[in-house]
């Protein structure tokens, strides 16, 4: 293997009620939760986390000129394939090449090898198969073995993810490496690589190849490139989303109107910005950075939003702004203002004037334009924008606030039982509404009037006195 320097990895564990070790990462942070009952080795912990770190780079590789879908995706299968299995494999049996012989790998790699290049299946039935395999526990363990041995011989298991076909040009040139035989279809494949594997000639096969190039290209081609002409309606959000996040133009997209909200979550090397209303969701912008706080600004042609380097102000039709630099938690736009919870102060800074208003870390909400509610997580307090404030009435333990439409919402949270809260500003009251599983980490309330929130277990809605799981997210926001 060729020795590289790992990238900067932070590993944060905890101990849950659970019978087996698991693992969320993004970027360079893994979450790991151990069970607590079960001990768990560190080579297997480490192993876990590996996998996990994995996972969350997964993306697929940039379009290559001359070479055809098929066989792209054949080579990013097994680089992926073979990246998962080294890494879930224990130190004992590295490296493969100790003890494993390229005979013994060779047939389950010229099974899978034909089974994408030759017979005479749909296209769509190849892909399927394919991103099975990447799923957990779906390639057979022979599979797995041989695609890690590959990886192991080739020496570069990132550049194979990031350029695959190099990885099977490797393997047929073989250059005093022990590879196994390459496979006859890989060898024709690769000698007239633009029409490797395409073989029927149905008018829907042809159609699904050109939609998968298509979207390749949204998701790892030049962004200011224009996409193929048959790119679909999920390739063209792709490929706007990315030319947002680098200030390109792009069409502004037509959001429909009703009850809906602005949600963040892991993207492919990245987070999307998404507009959910109902059961649908448009992706809006992929941002190379963890997104929180999201808002519509400016008559629904903006995205301000928190990122680990500052605030945000996103054109839907173009344009890049750095609002602010440095660490925050939220930020709410109201009109002309904007205000910030700085990190880790928690307290709450006025942009553009540069005015702190005090302590927040129960919340903030904008009652309108020229006044804000806060919340030192004790008291509720009314703040103008010169700075004034005036304290309203007590709320223990309050973490987060919520206003629109007239309604006026709290959340209080540990040490007190989470509970969403109504609350009367004018007659300074708090009427307990509904318990809850947990302290939600945002409250929003939609133009309509509709409470949402998010928990660990993901975005609920409250309509009446009914509660609904909507959708998973890590951070929401108000459009």
């Amino acid at each position: 293997m060729v020795a590289k320097s790992p990238p900067p990895l932070e590993v944060f564990f905890g101990f849950r009620p659970q019978p087996t070790p698991t693992a969320t990462a993004f970027g360079g942070t893994v979450v790991l939760a151990l069970p607590e009952s079960e001990p768990v080795s560190p080579e297997e912990a480490a192993r876990i986390a590996a996998v996990a770190w994995l996972v969350a780079q997964q993306k697929p590789s940039p379009p290559v000129d001359g070479v055809s879908e098929p066989l792209l995706a054949l080579a990013e299968s097994l680089a992926w394939l073979g990246s998962f299995s080294l890494a879930n494999t224990p130190t004992a049996l590295l490296p493969l090449g100790q003890w494993l012989e390229p005979r013994a790998v060779a047939p389950s790699l010229e099974s899978f090898v034909r089974s994408v290049l030759e017979g005479d299946e749909p296209y769509r039935t190849k892909r399927a198969r394919m991103r099975e395999l990447l799923r957990p526990g779906g390639a057979s363990p022979e599979l797995a073995q041989a695609a890690a041995y590959l990886l192991e011989l080739f020496g570069d298991p990132e550049q194979a993810r990031r350029t695959p076909v190099e990885l099977l040009r490797d393997w047929v040139e073989a250059k005093d490496k022990p590879y196994p035989p390459a496979p006859r279809a890989l060898k024709r494949a690769l000698a007239a690589p633009r029409a490797a594997g395409v073989l029927r000639k149905e008018k829907e096969d042809r159609s699904a190849l050109a939609l998968d190039q298509a979207l390749r290209a949204a998701w790892a081609g030049p962004a200011e490139a224009p996409l193929p002409p048959e790119a679909d309606s999920e390739a063209q959000e792709v490929w706007q989303a990315r030319r947002r996040a680098l200030g390109l133009s792009a069409p502004l997209p037509q959001l429909p109107q009703g009850d809906g909200y602005l949600l963040a979550r892991p993207e492919k090397d990245g987070f999307g910005v998404y507009w959910h209303q109902g059961k649908q969701e448009r992706l809006l912008l992929l941002w190379p950075r963890w997104v929180i706080a999201p808002q519509l600004a400016s008559q629904g042609e903006e995205l301000v939003f928190v990122d680990p380097t500052g605030i945000f102000r996103v054109g839907l039709a173009g344009g890049v702004e750095t609002v602010r630099a440095g660490d925050f938690r939220g930020a709410r736009v109201a009109g002309d203002h904007l205000v910030a919870l700085a990190w880790p102060s928690l307290e709450l800074l006025l942009h553009p004037a540069e005015r702190w208003l005090g302590p927040a870390a129960g919340g903030f909400a904008w009652l309108e334009e020229g006044l804000l509610l806060a919340s030192n997580g004790e008291e509720l307090r009314v703040v103008s924008p010169d700075g004034n404030a005036r304290v309203l009435f007590s709320l223990p333990c309050t973490a987060t606030l919520a206003a629109a439409g007239g309604q006026v919402w709290a959340v209080q949270g540990s040490p007190c039982e989470p509970t969403l809260v109504r609350l009367d500003l004018g007659a300074a009251g708090a009427q307990r509404f509904l318990r809850l599983p947990e302290t939600p980490a945002d409250l929003i309330v939609t133009p309509q009037g509709r409470l949402v929130f998010l928990i660990s277990r993901g975005v609920f809605s409250i309509e009446g006195e009914s509660v609904h799981r909507e959708t998973a997210a890590f951070a929401i926001g108000a459009g």
